[in-house]
């Protein structure tokens, strides 16, 4: 879920010309992790992908 809300600001972001970095690599980083079969856990899960790397 939190992968669609960030694509959804992104979207908007880009509509609107602001660009939002940090907003970019959240995004990349949460496909990631969807793409690694980690999308069902809790999206706080996200920690334990990036102590592992």
């Amino acid at each position: 879920m939190m992968q669609k809300d960030l694509r959804l600001s992104q979207a908007a972001a880009h509509q609107a010309g602001v660009p939002t970095p940090l907003g970019a690599e959240a995004s990349a980083l949460y496909t990631m992790f969807v793409k690694s079969g980690r999308g069902g856990l809790d999206y706080s899960a996200i920690i334990k992908m990036l102590q592992e790397a």
